[in-house]
């Protein structure tokens, strides 16, 4: 479970050393702190083995704080790393009293999870961080645990940092009932991490590096998950056939009110278009449908990266679906789905189905390279998939525009480069 470095075999750093150290940024020992080791099991264990990937294989540690019910199993590729997992303690607070009293519950957990078993995680973390030589710490900020552990970190070891953001943690708090003293505490120590003059954010999208240089005053650099160029297939020029429509979708179903838009849309027609049958094929691990009629959905469950894009490549047109809700605006407007890193690789064009503020309807409208529906009218969506398949040289130039936005923003090579921008490692060959 543990491979941790002696204290013999890599001398430990003060705080002052870093600090005033001429050491080049590239030759420094990097701290990767997570909820998932880098692995190939999961969406972001797969994009940390990436990134993790560009660094000099010697000089990269983990301390992984494995959210319940993920692997702790390490990539074959990083067995020999100094190498230590902990549970992460519950962040989902599940009320067992009424009204105002479940908000005190709630309250009541939080600090106590904050001041025993989150303290009690940071002490070990901390220590391994000294024993392995750590001299940058790369943190993904992803609940409230990271968060305090981040902080922790930085009030300790005063060690420079880069934060990697996925999405805005206010969802998080939301989705896991977390009551709004906790809420705003947590956001304010996230600030406090971004705001510090030696962090660095890694941020989800163009969308979230603009607002959170304003916010914050953090130097921070879109750091946007990418895939292998050589994954990627060549742009279609048309459809499949004569007689079917075939629509992919991939990935995780948390747009469920814009999902379930786009079946009734089709419900309404009998799952027909322009004279052609539809059919839905859908990757991913869970699917929560509520089917009210018949639906022709072809279910593949969760397949690697590699052979998702291969399954994507075979459809008509590639389903992006994103929050409508003012309650996830904030995350629409910041985050982006790796979905649609996979649907660009595809060659195919995409229906993209979600507001026009949000961070992925901007980047496919400056490249353009989708057909949008910018809201939940069922007609709109019908018309959306009419236009695929009445409009021959659009369809074209969508799936043409949509490669060209993949090689340009979204490979593997462009995610690396970003993220060693990121960590001060630029110049840095993998050793």
């Amino acid at each position: 479970m543990v491979q941790i470095a002696s204290t013999e075999s890599k001398s430990r750093i003060t705080s002052h050393e870093v600090i005033g150290s001429s050491k080049p940024a590239r030759d420094r020992n990097v701290l990767l702190l997570s909820s998932v080791p880098p692995s190939s099991k999961y969406t972001g264990a797969l994009m940390l083995h990436s990134m993790c990937r560009a660094l000099p294989a010697d000089k990269l540690s983990c301390f992984a704080v494995l959210t319940p019910g993920l692997d702790s199993e390490i990539h074959p590729e990083w067995k020999e790393i100094p190498y230590m997992h902990r549970q992460k303690p519950s962040e989902s607070q599940l009320r067992h009293l009424p009204l105002h009293l479940g908000v005190i519950e709630s309250f009541i957990k939080e600090q106590a999870t904050a001041k025993f078993a989150t303290e009690k995680i940071a002490k070990e973390l901390i220590s391994f961080a000294e024993s392995t030589g750590a001299e940058t710490i790369w943190c993904t900020l992803e609940g409230q645990t990271m968060i305090r552990l981040a902080l922790a970190l930085q009030k300790r070891l005063a060690l420079p940092m880069v934060a990697q953001v996925w999405d805005p943690p206010g969802w998080w708090l939301r989705d896991n009932n977390v009551d709004k003293f906790s809420r705003k505490k947590v956001l304010s120590d996230f600030a406090e991490v971004l705001s510090n003059s030696k962090t660095t954010t890694a941020a989800a999208s163009w969308a979230m590096a603009e607002q959170y240089t304003k916010d914050y005053g953090c130097n921070a650099i879109p750091v946007i998950p990418g895939l292998p160029q050589n994954w990627a297939y060549q742009p279609c020029t048309g459809l499949n056939d004569s007689t079917t429509l075939t629509i992919g979708f991939a990935g995780q179903l948390y747009s469920s009110e814009e999902w379930n838009c786009l079946m009734q849309a089709l419900e309404s027609t009998g799952w027909m278009i322009e004279g052609r049958h539809v059919e839905v094929r859908a990757l991913g691990r869970i699917f929560g449908i509520n089917a009210t009629g018949e639906r022709n959905i072809r279910f593949y469950g969760w397949r690697s990266q590699q052979e998702t894009i291969e399954i994507l490549s075979g459809c008509d047109v590639l389903y992006c679906p994103y929050w409508f809700s003012p309650r996830f605006e904030t995350e629409s407007r910041l985050s982006f789905p790796s979905k649609l890193t996979s649907y660009l690789a595809a060659g195919r064009p995409v229906l993209f189905h979600g507001p026009t503020y949000a961070s992925p309807s901007r980047f496919l409208q400056d490249n353009n390279a989708a057909l949008q529906c910018n809201n939940l009218d069922q007609k709109s969506v019908i018309e959306a998939l009419k236009t695929f398949v009445s409009d021959a040289s659009l369809y074209r130039d969508l799936a043409a525009n949509g490669a060209a936005a993949f090689h340009r923003h979204l490979t593997e090579e462009r995610t690396q480069a970003q993220f060693l921008k990121a960590i001060g490692y630029e110049n840095a060959q993998r050793a």
